[in-house]
């Protein structure tokens, strides 16, 4: 069983590595989109492309979150 905890523990380890990195574009397209929200001269494709981006990486971070929840209900359930 130490085994499988060790290898959980690595994967649980990688994901918040992932999510970490998520969570860091999602700041950057975060801030790029209020940015161009902020200029009234911003085209309103420009702008839909830039909510785009923040969605999908918002997205991104979510799905990775589900992974880490996964990895730590099967290391809870393990005794």
């Amino acid at each position: 069983m130490y085994k499988i905890d060790q290898d959980l523990d690595t994967q649980l380890h990688q994901l918040e590595r992932e999510w970490r990195s998520g969570y860091e574009a999602s700041i950057a397209a975060r801030a790029d989109y209020q940015r161009l929200a902020a200029d009234p001269a911003t085209a309103a494709d420009v702008l839909d492309q830039a909510r785009e981006r923040l969605e999908r990486a918002e997205a991104a971070k979510a799905r990775v979150m589900v992974r880490i929840e996964r990895v730590e209900g099967a290391l809870l359930g393990q005794d």
